[in-house]
């Protein structure tokens, strides 16, 4: 997503921001004949920097996202609704890297548009879409997990690749309502008077409508969601280490025969998911069912019901059994699970802080930028270098978002080793 705005500065001084660079420099616009702003050739040393800086973002880019689609397709175990969605992302993103940060590259490099206005008008629609696309999955997987962690029984059965699938249709369907109405003719006089110049409409209605559709609103979205995630699973550590009433009970046991359910290692939950089985012992000892949460890395997925084989729930107090009486929970023991439920509590506030903080951290300065600019016109200034900055960060989302939703998380790191070593072989 790319920005210019021109303004007089006297007769020959004009300040250009171009891909987000802003150069100042005193033209002579009668030299050329054209009656246009030709931007600056740029020094050698600068082109040489930025291309070997920016290939190594776009190549690390399409190989992160290129993984995870692979490990998601060939592993058996990834393959669920929650790994659809995160799969979906990474091909959003490498089409990002593919298809749109090549092209940016050569802007940037070059200081100026070289490849006509039909590949401009191109340009800038796949820029949009894929960009706004990418930015929505990341709704989509907060919706889902908002939805697995706060109805866990009902939505069981609601996690189908069919609602995956009507997930990731809405997200393009919005992209592309957001990326097409330029093409349309929604634009200003001025996008496409500077030939060296390719932009995003600058027309302030499409501003509004572009940016609080494709940045906006799915950045409440994404904090509403989170934080009713967080005090969801905050509601859980603290209720299955609540301390209880110290009260007298049998250590007598009625043996019954629950079902093990075994959590798959991609942390989703019930359904194809789960597995149903018996296994007996000779003894075992009486155990209240406990709740876990996945393992590290898996963000927030649903929680692990854990139970022996054969579960001893405790009869009533009987002038038999009072005698065998003990208490339930010591001080200890109350202790040390609330030490390990603050410990839950700091790792579940990381994984939010590192989701949000990095999608904050990359998108929210462009759409700043993005939103003001189009009204501040001829009072408009900025470093060249803090545009080039500003707009490589919302780019170099594509390349963090592969690192923060699959590569934490540790049956993604098993298939990515399968992958790097060759040594995969498909269950």
């Amino acid at each position: 997503m790319d920005f210019i705005t021109t303004s007089g500065n006297g007769s020959n001084a004009t300040s250009v921001y171009l891909n987000g660079v802003d150069v100042v420099a005193d033209w002579d616009r009668s030299e050329n004949g054209t009656g246009s702003v030709s931007p600056p050739d740029v020094k050698l040393s600068y082109q040489i920097i930025t291309s070997l800086l920016l290939g190594a973002l776009i190549i690390c880019s399409i190989f992160g996202n290129a993984c995870v689609v692979a490990a998601i397709a060939l592993e058996r175990s990834l393959q669920n609704v929650a790994n659809y969605l995160i799969g979906s992302l990474a091909v959003t993103d490498l089409m990002v890297s593919v298809l749109v940060l090549p092209m940016a590259a050569l802007y940037q490099v070059l200081n100026k548009w070289t490849l006509g206005q039909e590949i401009c008008d191109l340009f800038i629609s796949l820029d949009v879409l894929c960009c706004t696309s990418s930015i929505l999955h990341l709704c989509a997987i907060a919706l889902d997990r908002y939805w697995a962690i706060t109805d866990p029984i009902d939505y069981v059965n609601k996690r189908t690749p069919r609602r995956a699938a009507i997930l990731i249709s809405v997200t393009w369907l919005i992209g592309f309502s957001v990326s097409i109405p330029p093409m349309l003719g929604w634009r200003s006089a001025e996008d496409r008077a500077n030939p060296d110049a390719c932009i995003i409409s600058q027309d302030p209605g499409y501003t509004i409508y572009s940016t609080f559709g494709a940045f906006y609103i799915p950045l409440i979205l994404m904090l509403v969601l989170y934080g009713r995630i967080f005090k969801a699973a905050r509601f859980r550590i603290r209720k299955t280490v609540k301390k209880p009433e110290k009260t007298k009970v049998s250590d007598k046991c009625s043996t019954v025969s629950p079902a093990i359910f075994h959590k798959k290692a991609n942390g989703e939950a019930g359904g194809k998911g789960w597995k149903r089985g018996h296994e007996s012992k000779p003894s075992s000892p009486c155990v209240n069912g406990a709740v876990k949460h996945g393992e590290e890395g898996e963000s927030l997925e649903i929680i692990e019901v854990i139970s022996n084989s054969k579960t001893h729930l405790p009869l009533p107090n009987t002038p038999q059994s009072s005698s065998q009486g003990y208490e339930h929970m010591n001080e200890k023991n109350s202790g040390a699970k609330r030490k390990i439920a603050l410990a839950r509590e700091r790792k579940t506030v990381k994984t939010l802080g590192i989701i949000m903080g990095t999608f904050i951290f990359c998108w929210l300065p462009f759409f700043i930028v993005a939103l003001v600019l189009p009204f501040c016109a001829e009072s408009c200034y900025m470093p060249d270098w803090l545009g080039a900055v500003i707009n490589w960060l919302g780019y170099s989302n594509s390349l963090l978002n592969p690192i923060i939703y699959a590569y934490f998380n540790k049956d993604f790191q098993s298939a990515f080793k399968k992958i790097i070593r060759c040594k995969f072989h498909r269950a």
